[in-house]
Protein backbone atom coordinates (compact mmCIF):
# COMPACT_ATOMS: atom_id res chain seq x y z
CA UNK A 1 0.00 0.00 0.00
CA UNK A 2 1.49 3.64 -1.03
CA UNK A 3 1.38 6.20 1.60
CA UNK A 4 -0.74 9.06 0.01
CA UNK A 5 -0.60 12.39 1.49
CA UNK A 6 -2.77 15.20 -0.66
CA UNK A 7 -0.46 18.59 -1.73
CA UNK A 8 -1.61 21.92 -0.75
CA UNK A 9 -1.16 24.66 -3.25
CA UNK A 10 1.19 26.97 -2.17
CA UNK A 11 0.74 29.80 -4.53
CA UNK A 12 -0.94 31.20 -7.95
CA UNK A 13 1.01 33.76 -10.12
CA UNK A 14 -0.76 35.37 -13.17
CA UNK A 15 1.38 36.86 -15.64
CA UNK A 16 1.74 38.15 -19.25
CA UNK A 17 4.30 34.95 -20.18
CA UNK A 18 6.12 32.05 -18.92
CA UNK A 19 9.42 30.53 -20.25
CA UNK A 20 12.02 28.37 -19.48
CA UNK A 21 15.58 29.35 -19.38
CA UNK A 22 18.03 27.88 -19.81
CA UNK A 23 19.67 25.69 -16.87
CA UNK A 24 16.14 24.81 -16.00
CA UNK A 25 15.09 28.31 -14.19
CA UNK A 26 11.78 29.89 -14.85
CA UNK A 27 11.12 33.71 -15.64
CA UNK A 28 7.91 35.45 -15.35
CA UNK A 29 7.34 38.64 -17.35
CA UNK A 30 4.84 41.18 -16.56
CA UNK A 31 2.74 40.19 -13.47
CA UNK A 32 -0.19 41.55 -12.65
CA UNK A 33 -3.93 41.12 -10.68
CA UNK A 34 -6.26 43.05 -12.84
CA UNK A 35 -6.84 43.54 -15.84
CA UNK A 36 -7.81 47.24 -17.51
CA UNK A 37 -9.99 47.66 -20.59
CA UNK A 38 -11.39 50.50 -22.20
CA UNK A 39 -13.75 48.50 -24.03
CA UNK A 40 -15.89 45.21 -24.17
CA UNK A 41 -15.92 43.06 -25.31
CA UNK A 42 -11.84 42.38 -24.99
CA UNK A 43 -9.38 40.03 -25.99
CA UNK A 44 -6.91 39.73 -23.33
CA UNK A 45 -3.80 38.72 -25.72
CA UNK A 46 -2.00 36.31 -23.53
CA UNK A 47 -2.38 35.15 -19.80
CA UNK A 48 -0.26 32.71 -18.61
CA UNK A 49 -0.80 30.97 -14.70
CA UNK A 50 1.96 28.69 -12.52
CA UNK A 51 0.26 27.33 -9.67
CA UNK A 52 3.01 25.36 -7.33
CA UNK A 53 1.58 22.19 -5.08
CA UNK A 54 3.80 21.10 -2.28
CA UNK A 55 3.61 18.89 0.66
CA UNK A 56 2.15 15.89 -0.76
CA UNK A 57 2.94 12.49 -1.61
CA UNK A 58 1.16 10.42 -4.82
CA UNK A 59 -0.22 10.77 -8.42
CA UNK A 60 -3.13 13.02 -8.87
CA UNK A 61 -4.96 14.92 -11.36
CA UNK A 62 -4.85 18.87 -11.23
CA UNK A 63 -8.09 20.90 -13.25
CA UNK A 64 -7.69 24.70 -13.28
CA UNK A 65 -10.51 26.53 -14.60
CA UNK A 66 -11.37 30.41 -15.70
CA UNK A 67 -14.53 31.30 -15.13
CA UNK A 68 -16.77 34.16 -16.13
CA UNK A 69 -18.19 36.93 -13.47
CA UNK A 70 -21.49 34.51 -12.46
CA UNK A 71 -18.99 31.12 -12.52
CA UNK A 72 -21.64 29.88 -15.07
CA UNK A 73 -19.11 29.77 -18.12
CA UNK A 74 -15.46 27.88 -18.67
CA UNK A 75 -13.64 30.64 -19.97
CA UNK A 76 -10.36 28.16 -20.20
CA UNK A 77 -10.16 24.61 -18.84
CA UNK A 78 -7.02 22.86 -18.47
CA UNK A 79 -5.94 19.61 -16.91
CA UNK A 80 -2.61 17.65 -15.86
CA UNK A 81 -1.14 15.09 -13.90
CA UNK A 82 1.22 15.02 -10.93
CA UNK A 83 3.06 12.12 -9.24
CA UNK A 84 4.67 13.81 -6.34
CA UNK A 85 7.54 10.93 -4.66
CA UNK A 86 7.55 12.77 -1.06
CA UNK A 87 6.67 15.76 0.62
CA UNK A 88 9.73 17.72 -0.45
CA UNK A 89 9.18 17.81 -4.16
CA UNK A 90 7.23 20.38 -5.76
CA UNK A 91 5.03 20.40 -8.88
CA UNK A 92 4.45 23.63 -10.98
CA UNK A 93 1.35 23.41 -13.55
CA UNK A 94 1.90 26.03 -15.94
CA UNK A 95 -0.33 27.37 -18.62
CA UNK A 96 -0.80 29.55 -21.44
CA UNK A 97 -4.15 30.99 -22.34
CA UNK A 98 -4.32 33.13 -25.54
CA UNK A 99 -6.76 35.77 -26.92
CA UNK A 100 -9.25 35.34 -24.04
CA UNK A 101 -12.73 36.86 -24.59
CA UNK A 102 -13.59 38.89 -21.77
CA UNK A 103 -17.19 40.28 -22.26
CA UNK A 104 -17.73 42.23 -19.78
CA UNK A 105 -16.02 44.20 -16.35
CA UNK A 106 -16.17 42.67 -13.44
CA UNK A 107 -14.26 39.95 -11.14
CA UNK A 108 -13.36 36.41 -12.70
CA UNK A 109 -12.60 33.67 -10.95
CA UNK A 110 -9.53 30.89 -11.67
CA UNK A 111 -10.16 27.49 -9.44
CA UNK A 112 -8.14 25.21 -9.00
CA UNK A 113 -9.24 21.21 -8.58
CA UNK A 114 -7.57 18.13 -6.92
CA UNK A 115 -8.86 14.92 -8.27
CA UNK A 116 -12.11 16.72 -9.01
CA UNK A 117 -12.37 18.71 -5.59
CA UNK A 118 -11.90 22.75 -5.74
CA UNK A 119 -9.01 23.65 -3.24
CA UNK A 120 -8.68 27.47 -4.28
CA UNK A 121 -10.41 30.02 -5.96
CA UNK A 122 -8.71 33.05 -7.08
CA UNK A 123 -10.49 36.74 -8.14
CA UNK A 124 -9.59 38.03 -11.23
CA UNK A 125 -10.66 41.53 -11.27
CA UNK A 126 -11.48 43.03 -14.93
CA UNK A 127 -12.22 46.76 -14.43
CA UNK A 128 -13.30 49.00 -17.38
CA UNK A 129 -11.27 51.90 -17.38
CA UNK A 130 -11.64 55.20 -19.67
CA UNK A 131 -9.02 56.12 -22.42
CA UNK A 132 -6.04 58.15 -20.26
CA UNK A 133 -3.92 60.32 -22.61
CA UNK A 134 -0.31 59.17 -22.34
CA UNK A 135 2.57 62.08 -21.79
Amino acid sequence: MTDTTRPSLAYTIICDDVRQEAGGKISLMGLFENIYATNFPVLHPRLALMSEWSDGRGDFSVTTKLLSPDRKNILRETSSKMSLRDNVNKHRDISVHLNVELKTPGTYWIEHYLDGDLVSSLPLQVIHVKEQSFH
